[in-house]
């Protein structure tokens, strides 16, 4: 956020007129002095330097292995599909022309899968865990139990979907929002105007989303980033300014972010 301008500056080097003294601009040269850092050049308080731009992506992992169609949640055992592997092939095509200079991830092995697939296609950067980009804490509860049986085997999914981090053992669409910022902080002073990448899961990316765009918590659900999927997102420094939805490769016929959306008034 811009702040106002600084107080109790010394009139004598802001450029123009006071009175009937001339005063100096800040681009007019004057004689260096003994340890001056402008070089002999006035340096406006006002001016205050551009912060870096930087682009950081935020992927969803590929399609996950799961014949039985089981919540898998945090269990082991559920890595990519075949059609997940072609799809971080193609993650990892769409960004070969980009600057990935660090990716960080979920621990779990769908996303360090991802991961791995990527990194040798985008010049092989340093893949990091991250705990902060985990999936749902609520899908510990759920985990193990095939898709169609959950409404009855597990009930309190019912509360969640009307209202997620109403119960005690899920999380808010805030709390995950938040560890998924850290995350991209860290990334951002990392880099430091480069790119860089977070691989995460559906609820967390998705509760980052609603979160700057200004969307309720009930559609956490209904905004979806599909598996292979990734958001775009453009900081100016260390504010959000962009965020545009780019869709796997299978769901999308052009390789260019859809649903691009202008957060800096947000």
């Amino acid at each position: 956020m811009d702040v106002g301008l600084l107080g109790g500056v010394a009139p004598a080097i802001v450029g123009g007129r006071q009175g009937d003294q001339t005063l100096p601009s800040s681009n007019r040269e004057r004689p260096a002095a003994f340890g001056d850092p402008g070089g002999g050049r006035v340096v406006s308080p006002y001016h205050r330097p551009v912060p870096p731009s930087s682009r950081l992506y935020l992927a969803r992992h590929c399609d996950v292995a799961n014949p039985g169609r089981t919540l898998y949640g945090f269990l082991p055992g559920f890595g990519l599909s075949s059609r997940g592997i072609a799809q971080a092939e193609a993650v990892g095509r769409r960004l070969a022309g980009e600057t990935i200079r660090l990716i960080r991830t979920s621990p779990l092995q769908r996303a360090q899968q991802t991961a791995a697939i990527i990194a040798p296609l985008v010049g092989s950067p340093p893949v990091i865990p991250d705990d902060d980009l985990l999936e749902a804490r609520f899908s510990r509860y759920l985990q193990g139990v095939p898709y169609a049986q959950i409404p009855w085997r597990r009930p309190l999914w019912w509360v969640h979907m009307a209202s997620p981090g109403l119960l005690r053992r899920d999380e808010t669409v805030s709390e995950m929002a938040a560890r998924v910022e850290r995350s991209l902080r860290r990334l951002l002073d990392e880099l430091s105007g480069e790119s860089g990448m977070c691989i995460s899961h559906g609820d967390p990316i998705q509760a980052f989303w609603i979160r700057h765009t200004g969307k309720p918590n009930w559609a956490l659900h209904r905004l979806q980033c599909a598996k292979g999927g990734m958001l775009t997102l453009d900081y100016q420094g260390r504010r959000l300014v962009r965020i545009a939805y780019v869709p796997p490769a299978s769901e999308g016929a052009s390789v260019t972010a859809t649903r691009a959306v202008d957060v800096s008034h947000v």
